[in-house]
Parts: C-alpha cells; structure tokens; sequence
C-alpha cells in the first residue's frame, strides 16, 4: 500500500511539473526568427533574429547556449527589430541548443570562415574611421561573406557595441568613400 501511495505522488508530482510549464506565460508577446548564423573571421560566433512583439534588451540578459554539458554565455544587443547575439568561436562546426530570452532553437554552427573564403558567395568590406580631423579615412578591417546578399540596413555588430551598416557609400557626413560595404555607423553632428 505504501509503495502504491508513495507512486502515485510521485506520478502525479511530475505531472504537475510538466504541466505547469506548458502552460506557463510567456515572458512577452511576441516572437523570434532566426535569420542568419554565421562564424566571421573578424568577430564570433554571430546570430541574426528578426524580432516580432515588443521586446526590451533585458528580456535577453542570461542568454546562453549549450553544446553537450556545457554552456556558454551569449551576449544579445537589441537595435529596433533585429536582435544580434554573439558568443565563444569554440562552438563553432557543432550542432548547439539555444536560449535567448526563453525561446528555444536548435541550430548547427558554421565552421570559421577565413579572409578570401569560397565558402559564401557575398562578402563585403567592413570600414572603420582611422586618425582625425582631416586626417580621417576609411580603412577595412576584416571581410564579411555570407551565403545570401546583404540589404543596404542590414547591421553588424562587433567590439559589443559598435554597429557597422550596409552602405552604398560613407555617411555624408565623414571622409568620402563608395562602395557597397559595411560602414560604421558614426553620429553626424549638423
């Protein structure tokens, strides 16, 4: 009778369990789709989302992803309806299970692309501003490829915080350079 007892609370405890987080609430309307992954040689391991609802930067703290038994943290930057989050090159080529913000995705790491890979068909350049005043100018300092094109707006993020943008030309407001490339995306002062 005891052992009867005894497995029918424990049955009816996972129950409970289980079905608590099904129906549990969401942490906010709306919804991600993962647009692009991808492992550049200048910066990490990258992930795209396009973000549906209303979200803020904190609904992303304590992202993380995990590859077996370990897990890795990921970092999440919100800029209006993209979400880019990066984490650790060790995952790349490998097969990983993804949490941000509680949306779970399960996704294959790209192995590293290289400087001149034909891997990705598109690549760009990525320019920063280097030296000051009238000394300013636009140098490249890595290459971007990806297996689909890029579309002028379309962002990269590196050094955590610094945005560069898919750019016909430079600002108007900084050196003068043309091209199709990823610009940084620098504050003009009128």
């Amino acid at each position: 009778m005891k052992k009867s007892l005894f497995t029918f609370i424990t049955v009816l405890s996972l129950l409970v369990l289980t079905t608590g987080t099904v129906f549990a609430a969401p942490l906010a309307d709306g919804y991600l789709l993962l647009r692009e992954v991808r492992n550049d040689a200048g910066g990490g391991v990258i992930f795209v989302f396009d973000v549906v609802g209303e979200f803020s930067k904190s609904d992303f703290k304590g992202s993380f992803l995990t590859l077996g038994d370990n897990r890795f943290p990921v970092d999440c930057n919100l800029q209006g309806s993209v979400l880019q989050c990066t984490t650790t090159r060790i995952v790349g080529g490998q097969y990983v299970t993804l949490n941000i913000g509680g949306f779970l995705f399960w996704t294959r790491i790209p192995d590293r692309s290289g400087e001149g890979s034909t891997s990705s068909e598109y690549c760009y350049p990525v320019l920063d501003l280097t030296g000051e005043g009238e000394g300013e100018t636009w140098e490249q300092f890595d290459t971007h490829c990806q297996d689909t094109p890029a579309n002028y707006g379309d962002t990269l993020i590196y050094f955590s915080e610094v945005f560069f943008e898919l750019m016909p030309s430079s600002p108007f407001c900084t050196p003068s350079q043309s091209g199709d490339a990823f610009y940084r995306d620098v504050f003009c002062l009128d």
